[in-house]
């Protein structure tokens, strides 16, 4: 079977005054400055000094498109030798996909950064004398004492219907404990004065070319698959979605070396595009691929116990089963997925149609949590919004920075760690370099329904892979889209849509 113990914070890490080592499953290194890097065997880490006495700690996996075959001592090693200070780091890492976090030190003190979307998460706490960084609260929690968050207009939040709805996605950098906070994406922590600061945008984007920006982006992504088939056995969710068809589409290459599978639930019927669409095309393609059902329709109190225990507000939803089958199978496959794609296709466009330049940090609740949003979405929407110092553009969009910061760091964020427990799982959109090239396209060539761009990506890489459908609409969708139209347009401009989306 497998190991109980190995279970207990799974692929986590955390930094602070002494060391952690709950059990055989543990080690921990000592860094500079009196601080103890304590880590799960099963997440991999390097550390590194430069002969200018910086050094360098990488945590888990990261990815370098322009090299595929270095590993993360490359990677490290690499990084290192133009660490000359902080900006000149973060810099480097432009190009890196993965989930990783960087701890770097120099003279100055302490910073830590993650990967783009903070897919591995970094949390904070100080209890006035010392310091405690990790993975997640429950880990800091497991050291010194924390207390539950009294904000008043938590509860409300907590208790909001969408809140529920939506997979209980958080909002902002508090947590439900008392002065214990998590590291924003594109932001970065000075552990010496405890304040998180923004480093990107560092300029504004400028739009490129489409032929400029559909190279640069395939040959990132064919990088990223290139380097990840090489390193790791790695299995690759295809379903009827323009994410994984483009991820598909950058695979071609390297696709006998991929296992492509899609989960189908109990509730989930043969004829569900997300199941028959991806036959056609392994069928079409010569593709490995298989159609998964859960081996256990029911989680074990002992698993959602340890999976509470090792996540802060981990979740029981439908897709939970998946983590826990994975986790019986034993499978030790790197999980590839499409998630941080959704950032460069206008996702909150449909709910918001002012001016970004003018809107409010309320109309930003509205696209997250409807007309009724709760206080506490407001109030740290506006702190958000008056640390967003760049003026917005067509290239710069403030509601694209809203789905990558406040919806993929936290509700994006929260299904990787609760994976943790069973298996890796990495997103080669994940990558800064990859985003902000994306982004710097017209807008209208990555909006709904036809995405121009991403059609064009299909078609550089694996232009076979566009003669099955996307996202084909069922009877059930088709209500759901009429209603999803008639609530957010008025009756003209929903009819128009439709029309555009049934073409």
């Amino acid at each position: 079977m497998f190991d109980i113990e190995r279970l207990l914070f799974r692929r986590q890490f955390i930094l602070g005054p002494r060391k952690f080592t709950p059990n055989q499953h543990w080690s921990c290194i000592q860094l500079p400055r009196g601080l103890h890097l304590s880590i799960h065997n099963d997440l991999p880490y390097t550390s590194s000094t430069s002969n200018e006495g910086i050094i360098v700690t990488l945590i888990g996996h990261a990815i370098d498109p322009n090299h595929p075959q270095s590993t993360e001592r490359d990677i490290l090693r690499s990084l290192i030798s133009s660490a000359s200070e902080l900006n000149s780091l973060v810099e480097s890492t432009m190009p890196l996909a993965g989930r990783w976090v960087i701890i770097f030190q120099n003279y100055h003190g302490t910073f830590i950064f993650t990967d783009p979307c903070g897919f591995r998460q970094v949390y904070y706490h100080s209890d006035g004398e010392h310091l405690w960084c990790a993975s997640q609260p429950e880990l800091i929690k497991a050291n010194c004492e924390l207390r539950l968050n009294t904000d008043d207009t938590l509860i409300p939040f907590l208790m909001h219907p969408r809140h529920v709805q939506e997979e209980s996605p958080w909002i902002g950098p508090k947590t439900i404990y008392e002065n214990c906070f998590h590291l924003m994406p594109n932001h970065y922590l000075n552990v010496d004065n405890i304040v998180q600061n923004r480093f990107y945008p560092s300029h504004h984007l400028c739009c490129k070319e489409t032929h400029e920006i559909v190279e640069s982006v395939c040959r990132i992504l064919q990088g990223t698959m290139t380097a990840l088939t090489a390193r790791h056995d790695v299995l690759m969710a295809l379903t009827a979605g323009w994410d994984s068809r483009v991820l598909l589409a950058a695979s071609k290459h390297v696709s006998r070396n991929i296992k492509y599978f899609v989960y189908r639930q109990t509730n989930v019927k043969k004829s569900h595009s997300d199941i028959w669409v991806p036959k056609k095309i392994a069928g079409a393609l010569g593709i490995d691929f298989a159609v998964k059902r859960p081996f256990n329709n029911q989680l074990p109190g002992w698993f959602v116990s340890m999976l509470s225990q090792n996540v802060t507000c981990a979740r029981v939803l439908p897709k939970t089963i998946n983590i826990y089958d994975k986790l019986i199978a034993g499978n030790m496959r790197i999980n590839i997925n499409g998630n941080a794609s959704e950032i460069c296709r206008n996702f909150y466009d449909k709910y918001c149609k002012m001016n970004v330049s003018n809107i409010s940090s309320a109309d930003l609740a509205v696209c997250m949590f409807g007309d009724k949003a709760p206080s506490f979405v407001i109030k740290e929407l506006d702190e958000w919004k008056n640390g967003f110092d760049y003026q917005t553009n067509e290239c710069l969009n403030l509601l694209d920075f809203l789905y990558w910061e406040q919806r993929l760091g936290n509700w994006g964020a929260q299904y990787p760690a609760e994976q943790d427990i069973a298996v890796e799982e990495i997103s080669p959109f994940n990558c800064r370099l990859l985003i902000e090239t994306l982004l710097s396209s017209p807008r209208h060539l990555r909006a709904a329904p036809d995405y121009p761009l991403y059609r064009e990506l299909i078609r550089h890489m694996w232009p076979e892979a566009l003669a099955f459908p996307i996202n084909p609409h069922s009877k059930g969708m088709f209500v759901d889209i009429l209603k999803r139209q008639v609530r957010y347009y008025s009756p003209s401009s929903a009819i128009r849509r439709l029309k555009r989306l049934l073409k």
